[in-house]
């Protein structure tokens, strides 16, 4: 079984996310091939929930944004200290999508970043669009010349203000979050105080989460619909994060396995976008790695799927082998083969037993969590 406290933690987690309508959260360090595959996942979502095409652009520019200053400080300040790392969260609640980055900055620039989120904020949209023509004929895009053209373009496409908090981490640096909020229809805009409360409400719920994150050592977190149509953009996120070639093989194929069960057996999400899910890894005091899958499952496979993973994990190393090559090799069954193979094989590949629970959700519906370590060694 699963550790109680352990559970608890990923199913708080899960439930965290869920509450607060968080569609996507990714945290961890941003490369270019990183950022393109964060912005196709997050795009075929958007592209499935957002009618109108011009607003799925805009949506899509503000996440291009976001991400870019986020490897814009990420590049400047970059200290090797994993602790920190860049984190880029989507909310939709209604008729709005919410976007939000985080990343850490030096202190020396606080003051001009303020300075340049207050100027935006305090033009009107024809004053925005001014200034913007204003800076681009003139080139004064640095610092100590007025507002970077991607803060003012994230205004201008959001049509909202933008909201930002600064956090001291040491005497040298803040973790820097920004946000700002799209409507996903023409006629869903509010009074401007309203906007901007809901704004904050929405910032301080993202950075309750990173907290969580950064508290638990999660280096890579995931949360959403799994489906085979971004499982290869999810597992090329989950190996350029993690660069640690010791391990990053064993990593992977534990990776497929989890995120496989998940989409081979979670219960479908209403809009059959996928199975929602949640997942991510821990990195623990001896440098193993825990790595934790979550996902709704109806009450009618709760009892044979624990009976099987009861049943592998009771098995020799030597047991184990046979076992699977029986499944393999049950030519009779194809059906039996396809659904038999994976937790076996999981257990093979990880070389540790699996942890589990199902938490009873209502009357039919559980949520499963799943468990196991691959450990940080070349052997």
């Amino acid at each position: 079984m699963f550790e109680d406290n352990l559970f608890d933690k990923a199913f708080n987690l899960f439930s965290r996310v869920q509450q607060q309508d968080f569609e996507y959260v990714y945290r961890g360090y941003f490369t270019h091939n990183i950022t393109k595959k964060i912005l196709t996942l997050a795009d075929l979502n958007i592209q499935k929930a957002v009618p109108f095409s011009t607003i799925q652009k805009r949506i899509y520019y503000i996440m291009v944004e976001g991400i870019q200053n986020i490897t814009r400080h990420q590049d400047e300040i970059f200290t090797g200290n994993e602790e920190y790392p860049g984190i880029f969260a989507i909310q939709k609640q209604k008729d709005r999508y919410y976007v939000t980055t985080g990343n850490l900055v030096l202190n020396e620039k606080i003051p001009i970043l303020k300075d340049k989120i207050k100027q935006i904020n305090s033009l009107e949209k024809d004053e925005l669009k001014k200034f913007h023509k204003d800076i681009l004929r003139s080139g004064v895009i640095s610092d100590k010349g007025g507002a970077g053209l991607g803060l003012i373009e994230m205004a201008r496409k959001s049509d909202n203000k933008l909201v930002s908090s600064f956090e001291l981490i040491n005497e040298n640096y803040s973790y820097f979050y920004l946000q700002t909020q799209i409507p996903t229809t023409k006629t869903s805009s509010l009074d401007g105080d309203v906007e901007e409360l809901k704004l904050r409400k929405s910032l301080i719920s993202i950075k309750k989460l990173h907290l969580s994150l950064i508290i638990e050592n999660i280096l890579l977190y995931f949360n959403g619909f799994f489906n085979q149509e971004n499982l290869l953009s999810l597992l090329s996120i989950i190996k350029g994060r993690l660069n640690i070639s010791i391990t990053t093989i064993r990593l992977s194929n534990v990776m497929v396995e989890m995120i496989q069960n998940i989409i081979k057996h979670g219960a479908k999400g209403e809009d059959d976008n996928g199975a929602p899910g949640i997942f991510f890894i821990q990195q623990r005091e001896k440098g193993d790695f825990a790595l934790t899958s979550g996902n709704y499952i109806p009450e009618k496979d709760a009892n044979v799927l624990q009976e099987k993973i009861d049943n592998v994990n009771s098995l020799s190393k030597d047991e184990l082998g046979e076992y699977y090559d029986k499944i393999l090799l049950d030519l009779d069954s194809v059906t039996s083969k396809k659904s038999g193979l994976g937790l076996p094989d999981l257990r093979i590949k990880s070389g540790q037993k699996l942890t589990y629970n199902f938490h009873k959700l209502e009357e039919d519906l559980y949520f499963y969590i799943l468990q196991t370590t691959v450990t940080n060694k070349k052997s």
